[in-house]
């Protein structure tokens, strides 16, 4: 049977924002992290493609009835968490300190680590999404349902590019301000929401309101931020 060009691209659209907005959110908090081009374009290649496959993967595992998501689903919690706990180490220790404009290799390869365990931690629903998609897609031609796949995925590129470069006009407006705190502050509490997002959801199977996770995320930095300050004050004067 033929399938109608809006009917398509209306529910290609909808799955693309519903899966979509917590990159949107990550990429617009994490902007000023995201200025070398490798770094943008990892993040962008990278949440664009996992947002094509892991619909396909989870439709597929849905089609051929293989229960694999539950034995895999603990450990990618793990990761998630263990690579957004080292990029908030790595960002929270740098802070208030000027940092040179040309990052190091070494620099550029953590980057790199952290921004692979951000793409695993907001693309990871998208495997979800994929039993939900063999119930949306019932009566549409093969071709189609594959071909939404890669709509959703190039919607997401599109998604993500607009939240980039909304961020990068954002971090140069409130930049060296009192309002600079505040987006520092906001980007690593979402940042931190979704490393605790992946722990209890996927390896502890907890089912908690976002605002609750949000709440702990916003404390959790908070107090890393305050100890470190006052780590830095200790340190500084000992040295005088």
């Amino acid at each position: 049977m033929s399938l109608p060009l809006f009917d398509f691209f209306l529910a290609s659209g909808l799955m693309a924002v519903g899966i979509g907005t917590d990159v949107a959110l990550a990429t617009l908090s994490r902007a000023s992290r995201l200025t070398g081009f490798r770094v943008a374009l990892f993040w962008i290649f990278g949440v664009s493609l996992t947002h094509t496959l892991f619909p396909m993967a989870g439709y597929l595992l849905t089609f051929f009835s293989i229960q694999l998501h539950p034995a895999i689903t603990p450990t990618v919690g793990v990761i998630a968490f263990a690579l957004i706990a080292l990029y908030l180490k790595e960002e929270l220790g740098e802070y208030g300190i000027e940092a040179s404009k040309e990052l190091s290799a070494s620099n550029n390869h953590q980057q790199l680590m952290v921004t692979m365990g951000l793409i695993l931690a907001v693309s990871w629903d998208a495997l979800w999404s994929g039993p939900a998609k063999s119930a949306q897609v019932i009566g549409w031609p093969e071709v189609w349902v594959w071909a939404s796949f890669v709509v959703v995925g190039c919607l997401i590129s599109v998604l993500a590019l607009c939240a980039l470069r909304l961020g990068y006009r954002v971090s140069g407006a409130w930049q060296n301000s009192v309002l600079g705190f505040v987006a520092v502050l906001l980007q690593h509490t979402v940042i931190a929401y979704f490393g605790m997002l992946a722990l209890t959801t996927y390896t502890l199977g907890l089912d908690l309101p976002w605002w609750l996770l949000m709440q702990v995320s916003l404390s959790l930095v908070v107090m890393t931020m305050i100890g470190l300050s006052h780590y830095r004050k200790r340190q500084q004067l000992g040295v005088h």
